[in-house]
């Protein structure tokens, strides 16, 4: 026979184990439906991975994003975390915003009206996330104060039609 002390350690332990994946599978449900989960993109609910790493996962290194350009190649690495993490949220959520594909060479086997739409839905994200950044009085790319990247002119004109 168990002395008392042991026992109570027992069922502590025991009571421990069986609340916790319980706490674990509503932390994942309401982490899968946070719409705010994006701004802390290193973050994950329990036994899951984080938006940046779905992001990564997804694109393996031949993202749109990993070739950004100069002043873009000089953002704070905290925004093109935000970029992806806001980016695979929408996908998580099913968005019909999210871009057509974060793949660069995909995107560039989209038709001209595709690949437009995509840029744009992109522009918007990096839009969103350079506000936010902004709000939170960070600098998401040294000396900018708005986002003022856009579509070349012929792109503008595709989504216009």
């Amino acid at each position: 026979m168990s002395n008392p002390v042991e026992q109570w350690q027992l069922q502590e332990v025991m009571s421990e184990r069986a609340s916790a994946p319980e706490t674990d599978i509503e932390a994942a449900l309401n982490w899968e439906i946070d719409p705010e989960a994006w701004k802390e993109p290193h973050a994950a609910a329990p036994h899951m991975t984080s938006l940046v790493q779905n992001f990564e996962e997804l694109y393996e290194g031949k993202s749109l994003l990993d070739g950004l350009k100069t002043p873009l190649s000089e953002a704070d690495p905290e925004f093109l975390d935000l970029v992806k993490a806001y980016w695979a949220q929408m996908k998580r959520d099913h968005s019909p915003l999210l871009p057509l594909t974060a793949g660069a060479h995909e995107l560039h086997r989209l038709s001209a009206k595709d690949m437009a739409v995509s840029l744009d839905r992109m522009n918007e994200i990096m839009r969103t996330v350079f506000d936010w950044m902004i709000s939170q009085g960070k600098q998401p790319v040294p000396g900018w104060t708005t986002w003022n990247v856009g579509l070349p002119p012929e792109l503008e004109e595709l989504l216009e039609d």
